[in-house]
């Protein structure tokens, strides 16, 4: 006899196989159930704010559940070990500046991890400029001015970085030496910190991207002093860059790109970066760089990794001339 309870199991069975087709169509079609972007730095900064962004984007296109998940410490490095340590399943992303992959090889003596050995480029997702920023611990408002005080307060004259070994770091180090100033450097544990420092007058100077202090610029607290790219920032375009202020060498710029664990399937690498592709051509993800003053930057998974091979050779002979290199 067919009863209400065998309508009701037929009923339950029809909609699991229904749930269960649907999820092995999700799966085909390369959606992940639950993925994470990884970052090595905490939340607060411009690498989280862009991550965050494509994460809402992204979700139900390269994973049903797209989370960011921050594990900063080591500048940046605990987040790549992370990532290259998980499997190469698509279920951990790294979001990273370029400088960990490429600037990294060079400043430390035993850094644990290759980029193009260890990781499977993506896509490049941003690029941004560096920026040298002035704030209330110094009364200059332009870098002629930064660098007259510096030398007349040598022991005041200290800069701040996202973190030690960064391409930051080696940015404020270069203006340096090319100014002829022994600028004292603190690296600190995120763009964040830092720039709450700046705020509060305990750094007079602060060189990270452009992006991590653009929503504190107004009203003149923070003074952008000088941009690094080839060209004026559009955000600043009073704003020379350190070439045009007579600083020839110090030109370069930051990129942001996501990458998987070595051996990532193709079909997974191929499902991230149409995701990001997709993510990157939305309006309103292209209105949100242009507030946080990154430029979109989207590429093949070959386009990066050359990128990074050419890059990481480009800064060798950088490292070379500063004389830096890290303790570790």
């Amino acid at each position: 006899m067919y009863t209400r309870r065998h309508f009701l199991n037929a009923l339950s069975a029809s909609a699991g196989a229904v749930s269960l087709g649907l999820s092995s169509m999700a799966h085909a079609q390369g959606v992940i159930r639950q993925s994470r972007i990884l970052l090595g730095f905490p939340a607060g900064g411009s690498n989280d704010a862009v991550a965050r962004l494509l994460a809402s984007k992204m979700q139900g296109h390269y994973a049903e559940t797209l989370i960011v998940d921050n594990k900063p410490g080591a500048g940046g490095r605990i987040g790549v070990d992370a990532v290259r340590r998980s499997a190469p399943d698509g279920s951990t992303v790294l979001q990273t500046p370029g400088s960990i992959l490429t600037l990294y090889p060079h400043i430390y003596r035993s850094l644990g991890y290759d980029a193009l050995r260890d990781l499977t480029p993506v896509s490049t997702v941003c690029t941004l400029d560096f920026a040298l920023v002035a704030g209330p611990g110094t009364s200059a408002t332009t870098i002629a001015q930064f660098v007259d005080w510096c030398k007349s307060n040598p022991g005041k004259a200290i800069y701040g970085s996202p973190a030690t070994g960064a391409s930051p770091h080696l940015v404020g180090l270069m203006f340096g030496q090319a100014a002829q100033l022994n600028l004292l450097h603190v690296g600190y544990k995120g763009a964040a910190p830092a720039v709450q420092d700046l705020i509060g007058g305990q750094i007079p100077a602060y060189v990270g991207m452009l992006a991590d202090v653009a929503p504190h610029l107004q009203g003149g607290r923070l003074r952008v002093l000088a941009t690094s790219g080839s060209k004026r920032a559009a955000a600043t375009p009073d704003v020379p860059t350190f070439k045009e202020a007579g600083f020839k060498d110090v030109s370069m710029q930051e990129w942001y790109g996501m990458l998987l664990p070595a051996n990532a399937p193709a079909q997974v690498v191929s499902s991230l970066n149409d995701s990001i592709q997709k993510a990157l051509r939305d309006p309103d993800v292209l209105d949100r760089f242009k507030s946080l003053n990154v430029d979109a930057a989207p590429s093949t998974p070959e386009a990066f990794t050359e990128r990074i091979r050419l890059e990481r050779a480009r800064w060798e002979p950088v490292v070379k001339a500063s004389g830096f290199k890290m303790e570790e």
